[in-house]
C-alpha cells in the first residue's frame, strides 16, 4: 500500500507558493479564497490573489521556471514566482472571459501546478461537455440534450425520454443559477424562448425526483470529503446557496467507485462530484472544478484504499499539506507530440528521435559511431562530426539481459522552437533501432504528452538513419 502519510510525518515540507486566480478580491473566511488565505498564513506560506481584470505577466522564462506578474491585485504591486513550487487554484469566475482564460493558459504553460487545468475547468464548467464525457466513459447520468433553436426543442425532448417535468439549464453556471423546472410543453417553450432573448445557451435534462443529492470532493483521484445536500421544501434544487441544508454523508463502496470514475473522466485534479440515488441507481449529476467547501462534510482518510470515514478536520489545511509533497503535484501536459519527432542537437544538426515513454533511464540515448573516454573527457563521433565533452556520469540500462554502459555528456537540444541547455545524453555504439531515444525526463522538460498513433506533430519529418522510412 502507498504510504500517503509521509507528507504529514515529514518534518520538512516544500515551501510552496499559492496563487488564487479569480475575477474579484475576497477575504471572506467562509469561502474557499478566504480559507486558502487563512491556511497559508497559518503554515507560513505565501498566498496571492491574482485578479484577472488587473494582472498581467510581464516576464516569463519557461526554461528557468520563473515569471513576474504585474499589478496582481490591482494595487500596482508585482510578484516573482518560481513555477516549479507554485500552485494555482482557479476559481470559476476566471472562465467568464477571454482575459481570464488567457491568464489561466499562461500560468499553466509556464509550468505552474494547476487546480485545475484549462481543459479540466472547461469540461466541468460546460454541462454538455460534462454529459458527453460521462457518456463516453460509461458513467450513468441523466439524459441531456442541447436546444439551440425552436426546431431542436421537440427532438431534444424526445431524446431525453419525452416526459415532463424536465429541467432547463444554461450551458454554464454554478450554485443552481440558470436552472428551471417546467411541467409541460407550453411552459418549456416559454422559458426557453425567454432565456434565448438573453443569448443564453441552453440544454434540457430529464428530471429525477430526489429529496437530496451528495457532493463529494475528490483530490488526485481520492475522496477527501462528502456532504448530503437536502433540498428545501419549496425548491427542486439542492444547492447550499439556494437554502439547502447539509450534513455529513458516508458513502458506500459502489458510490465511491462511481464518484472516482467521474472525477477521473473530467481530468480535474480537485473536483466536486454531485450524485444522487434514484430508483436503486447511482446518477452522477455534474462536476464542479472549483467546489465550495462551506458545507457540513464527512472527511475521509486517503491513507486507506478504499477511503474510509475519519474524524472531522479542516479540508483546506489537509489539501495544502498534501500539496507540499512534490510527489502529489506531478505535472500533466496538454500539448501533444508524436512518437517520432525531429530534434536538433547543437553541433550535429537535426535527427529523428523516438519519444519513449517507457524509457526511465537517467539519460536519453544517442547512437554514435565512436566513443573514446579519457579520464573525465569523452571524445565521440557521429557521421564524421567530432565532439569533445565532459563526462558527467554513466548510464547502465539493461537490454535483453545485457548491460549497455553509456557515458553521459551534456548537449544543447532545440525542439519545437525552444532551446534546452545541458541535456544529459548517454552515448552508445551498440546496434539500435533508433538513432535518438528521448527518455521520460526530457519529455517532461519538453512538456509534452505522446500520441502513440501519430508522428511529427511538432516538427518536420526526418528520415531514419538507414533511409528505409517513408514520408508520413
Amino acid at each position: 500500500m502507498e504510504k500517503f502519510k509521509s507528507f504529514i510525518t515529514e518534518e520538512k515540507r516544500d515551501k510552496i507558493t499559492i496563487l488564487i486566480l479569480t475575477s474579484s478580491v475576497s477575504t471572506k473566511p467562509e469561502i474557499v479564497t478566504g480559507m486558502l488565505i487563512t491556511t497559508c498564513k497559518k503554515l507560513g506560506l505565501d498566498c496571492y490573489q491574482i485578479i484577472t481584470s488587473e494582472a498581467w505577466i510581464s516576464d516569463n522564462d519557461i526554461e528557468k521556471g520563473s515569471i513576474i506578474i504585474k499589478n496582481y491585485e490591482g494595487e500596482d504591486e508585482d510578484i516573482k514566482i518560481e513555477t516549479f513550487s507554485t500552485i494555482v487554484f482557479v476559481r470559476a469566475g476566471t472562465l467568464d472571459n477571454e482575459i481570464g482564460l488567457a491568464l489561466l493558459s499562461a500560468l499553466q504553460n509556464a509550468g505552474c501546478f494547476m487546480i485545475n487545468t484549462k481543459n479540466g475547468m472547461l469540461t466541468c464548467d460546460n454541462k454538455m461537455s460534462t454529459y458527453m464525457t460521462f457518456e463516453r466513459n460509461g458513467i450513468n447520468t441523466p439524459r441531456t440534450s442541447l436546444v439551440n433553436n425552436k426546431k431542436s426543442v421537440f427532438d431534444a425532448h424526445k431524446r431525453i425520454g419525452g416526459k415532463f417535468p424536465v429541467i432547463i439549464k444554461t450551458l454554464t453556471g454554478t450554485q443552481g443559477i440558470g436552472v428551471s423546472k417546467v411541467e409541460n410543453m407550453e411552459s418549456m417553450m416559454s422559458v426557453i424562448q425567454s432565456l434565448w432573448k438573453f443569448k443564453a445557451n441552453l440544454l434540457i435534462q430529464e428530471f429525477l425526483d430526489i429529496k437530496f443529492d451528495v457532493r463529494t470532493v475528490v483530490l488526485n483521484g481520492r475522496i477527501i470529503a462528502s456532504t448530503k445536500r437536502i433540498k428545501p421544501e419549496k425548491d427542486f434544487r439542492s444547492n447550499r446557496h439556494m437554502g439547502a441544508k447539509t450534513e455529513p454523508y458516508i458513502l458506500n463502496d459502489k458510490e465511491k467507485k462511481v464518484i472516482i470514475s467521474a472525477a477521473r473522466a473530467t481530468g480535474a485534479y480537485m473536483v466536486g462530484v454531485d450524485h444522487a440515488l434514484y430508483k436503486g441507481k447511482i446518477y452522477v449529476l455534474e462536476c464542479n472544478g472549483s467546489p465550495g467547501l462551506g458545507s457540513q462534510f464527512q472527511n475521509y482518510d486517503i491513507t486507506k484504499i478504499p477511503q474510509e470515514p475519519t474524524k472531522k478536520s479542516n479540508i483546506i489545511d489537509f489539501v495544502i499539506e498534501y500539496l507540499q509533497n512534490p510527489l502529489h503535484r506531478l505535472p500533466s501536459y496538454d500539448q501533444e507530440a508524436g512518437y517520432h519527432e525531429t530534434v536538433e542537437i547543437e553541433g550535429y544538426g537535426p535527427t529523428r528521435a523516438k519519444f519513449d515513454t517507457g524509457n526511465g533511464t537517467n539519460a536519453s540515448m544517442f547512437d554514435v559511431d565512436k566513443i573514446d573516454i579519457q579520464s573525465k573527457t569523452v571524445k565521440w563521433e557521429k557521421d564524421g562530426k567530432k565532439f569533445t565533452s565532459k563526462l558527467i556520469g554513466t548510464s547502465k540500462p539493461t537490454h535483453f539481459g545485457k548491460i549497455d554502459e553509456r557515458p553521459i555528456v551534456n548537449v544543447n537540444i532545440k525542439f519545437n522552437n525552444m532551446i534546452y541547455v545541458d541535456v544529459p545524453i548517454g552515448l552508445s555504439t551498440k546496434d539500435s533501432a533508433s538513432t535518438f531515444l528521448v527518455n521520460r525526463d526530457l519529455l517532461a522538460r519538453f512538456k509534452v504528452s505522446v500520441n502513440p498513433k501519430r508522428k511529427f506533430v511538432l516538427s518536420d519529418w526526418s528520415a531514419r538513419a538507414d533511409k528505409s522510412d517513408i514520408v508520413t
